[in-house]
Order: C-alpha cells, then sequence, then structure tokens
C-alpha cells in the first residue's frame, strides 16, 4: 500500500502535536495533562480508548473493518523529566520540567500514525493497539501497566516501538538485530563500624576505609570478571557519611547503577558486587549489607523480526538511511513488553547540528522534520503484519 497521498499534512500535525505536547512536561505517573491530551485526540479520531493502565497510560483501539486477523501494538512513552528546561525555544517548557529524550516525539509520532490508520480501517483485518505508556524514565511504567492487567486485555502477537536519537543523522532508521539498550539497575550499599574520636582510630572500626576498599576492589568486576566482548557498567555515584572531620562515623552510605547488554552479565554483577562488597567489609572488620533496585532488563531485539522491520523500511525509506547501529548503554523498560511478545524497538535519528546537546541535557532538542520517517515505518510494518 503507498501512503504518500495519506502524509499531506503528516509533518504540520507532527509538529503542532510535538510542541504542543512539548510544553507540559510530566514525570512518571504524573502525567495528568499529557494523558488528557492523548485520550481528546484519540475521540478526535473517534478510535476508542481506555485509560488508567499504570495510573496515566492510555490504550487506544483501531479494529479493522474487514473483520478479525492478527493484532499489532504500537508502543510510545510519554513522560518528561525534573530538569528546567534552556533551550530557549518559543514552545519551551516553564514548570520546571522539561522533555529532554524525545517523548513528545514519540507520542506525536503515534498519534499520527493512528489518524492514519484510522482513516483506511476499513481497507484491512486485524486490529492495531496504540500503547501510551508513562513512567519510562524510572522504568516503571512497563510493569505498571502489564499489571494493571495490560496483557490480559490485549492479545498482541508483535509490538514495535521507536525512540529518537539526537546522535544519529535525521530521518536514519537504526534497527539491530540483537541488544538495542543496556539494562537499568541501581544498587546501594551500607558499610557498618563503629565511629568514635578521629584521634583514636584504633578504638573504632571504620566504615569509611572499608567502604574505600570496597570501591576500589569492585573495579575488577567489569576489567577481571566480565568479558571484554559482552560488556557491563559499575559505577559507584553517590558516597555520604560522617558529621565532622575529628569524628569517624558508624556508617557509610552508597549508591550506584548496573548497566549489562545481557541477562547473563546483568546477573554476574549483582552476584559479583555482594560478594566484594560482604568479603571486603568482613576484611576491614565491618559489615555490609548490598541491595539490588531491579530496573528494566537490556532492550534486545528479535533478530528475524529486525530484518522484517529493515525490510518495511526500505520499502518508505531510503536505504541508506537504514542499518544497524552501536547498542546504547542507557536503559529503557520496553524490554518488558519485547521479553513477552516477539517485538522491535529501532532508533529515529535526530540530529541538530553537531548533536551537542544530547539526550537529558537542559539544551536537548531534535529535528522534527525526522519524525515523517517514525511514522512511514510504523504505517508500513504494520499494515504488512496485519496483511500477512
Amino acid at each position: 500500500m503507498g501512503f504518500n497521498n495519506l502524509l499531506n499534512e503528516s509533518n504540520d500535525n507532527l509538529v503542532k502535536h510535538r510542541r504542543n505536547l512539548h510544553s507540559i512536561p510530566e514525570i512518571g505517573f504524573e502525567e495528568e495533562n499529557t494523558s488528557k491530551y492523548i485520550q481528546n485526540e484519540l475521540k478526535k479520531l473517534n478510535i476508542p480508548y481506555k485509560a488508567g493502565y499504570g495510573k496515566t497510560g492510555v490504550v487506544g483501539v483501531i479494529k479493522g473493518g474487514l473483520g478479525e486477523g492478527r493484532s499489532i501494538m504500537i508502543r510510545a512513552d510519554i513522560d518528561g523529566l525534573p530538569l528546567t528546561e534552556e533551550t530557549q525555544l518559543d514552545f519551551a517548557s516553564k514548570n520546571g520540567c522539561m522533555h529532554a529524550c524525545g517523548h513528545d516525539g514519540h507520542i506525536s509520532i503515534l498519534l499520527e500514525t493512528a489518524k492514519i490508520i484510522e482513516s483506511i480501517k476499513d481497507t484491512f483485518k486485524g486490529e492495531v493497539i496504540l500503547c501510551f505508556q508513562p513512567a519510562e524514565e524510572i522504568v516503571q511504567g512497563a510493569m505498571a501497566m502489564i499489571n494493571d492487567g495490560l496483557f490480559d486485555d490485549y492479545k498482541p502477537e508483535r509490538v514495535i516501538g521507536l525512540h529518537i536519537w539526537n546522535q544519529l543523522e535525521s530521518g536514519f532508521i537504526g534497527v539491530n538485530d540483537t541488544v538495542v539498550f543496556a539494562s537499568a539497575d541501581a544498587f546501594s550499599l551500607e558499610v557498618r563500624g563503629r565511629g568514635g574520636h578521629g584521634a583514636l582510630p584504633h578504638l573504632n572500626v571504620d566504615p569509611i576505609v572499608a567502604a574505600s576498599q570496597i570501591i576500589t576492589n569492585a573495579q575488577t568486576v567489569i576489567s577481571r570478571e566480565v568479558s571484554p566482548q559482552d560488556p557491563g557498567v559499575l559505577t559507584f555515584g553517590k558516597i555520604e557519611s560522617g558529621t565532622a572531620s575529628n569524628i569517624i562515623p558508624d556508617k557509610v552510605s552508597i549508591q550506584g547503577t548496573i548497566r549489562a547488554y545481557s541477562p547473563k552479565v546483568r546477573e554476574q554483577i549483582f552476584s559479583s558486587l555482594k560478594r566484594i562488597s560482604s568479603l571486603s567489609a568482613e576484611a576491614m572488620r565491618t559489615k555490609a549489607q548490598t541491595e539490588i533496585m531491579f530496573g528494566t532488563p537490556p532492550v534486545i531485539n528479535e533478530s528475524e523480526v529486525a530484518q522484517w522491520v529493515r525490510d518495511q523500511s526500505s520499502k518508505v525509506i531510503d536505504k541508506s538511511l537504514i542499518g544497524q547501529v552501536e547498542p546504547v548503554s542507557v536503559g529503557d523498560d520496553v524490554a518488558e513488553f519485547i521479553n513477552r511478545i516477539p517485538g522491535v524497538y529501532f532508533l529515529l535519528g535526530a540530529k541538530i547540528g553537531d548533536g551537542k546537546f544530547p539526550h537529558h541535557n537542559s539544551k536537548f532538542d531534535f529535528d522534527e522534520k525526522a519524525m515523517i520517517n517514525g511514522v512511514k515505518v510504523f504505517l508500513s510494518c504494520t499494515m504488512d503484519f496485519l496483511d500477512s
């Protein structure tokens, strides 16, 4: 099916949606106005929907006029970040939050895709599920929707989604065979000793020295225990302890992040960190308690589905703008969907200039002209899947 005649107004619609949404960013599980915006747009299109999945998530359904058939889900995340915007854009947010990761574009692309699919629904059988997911930035929204019965109420056979990436050439479609994004987990570590006067260290058990040993020893997890062919990240990002320069404290609190491109390495880093923390602390006469705050698994595409997405993309996008990209060590809880349903998450390049303001930067922006390629790929994949 040719889509060009259906895309005459798409660029204007995409920009309008993106700028409206960009001005009203909201953080995870607080996307009340964003959710209302989505619901109002679906109402205008006469697309039935159900709100409340994961508190602020919205799910719309377009049923083909030719009867029952296959079912495909298209997913877009909807939350912003707790970041004060400094872009100087005319439509910049002023509420202390910011769409600094492109989710305003994701919503816009899915709304425009929905508009076009709704206009041709009498030409196909099956259904298209439109999933607007909250709280991706805190990697909790996908599971919240699932726990609220998303996959009890809907039975998609395939799921697709995209992430705008302003470090890639504008309009580029990056479809990896396997890993797209890393897992994203956090950890907290508490080292307990026995505090006292800093001038009498022999009468105390110093948790700061023990914590230092743990951090140093843990550097060998990545360099000596994990294969360089299957990388991971273990970062200590926050240390808190003490009240004065001449007091040895009772405890040290540490927080950090863990990233991995495979479930195996993810589990290996968890277990190694716990082992090293416990034994290093014991060697220094202290005790360590490690807690893993599980976030989201790595985003790993189905290779056959990835090839299918590249094939369908080549029908609507110049082949020079389609390929694979290096995996990125950020996380995304779309993994919870793809782990349950065969699917693909692809990157949509949207670089402006030299791309010096990346994602999560207060001056982040992306090329709005790239959004139309996201719509084209969604349409091509959706209609091929339903027709096959």
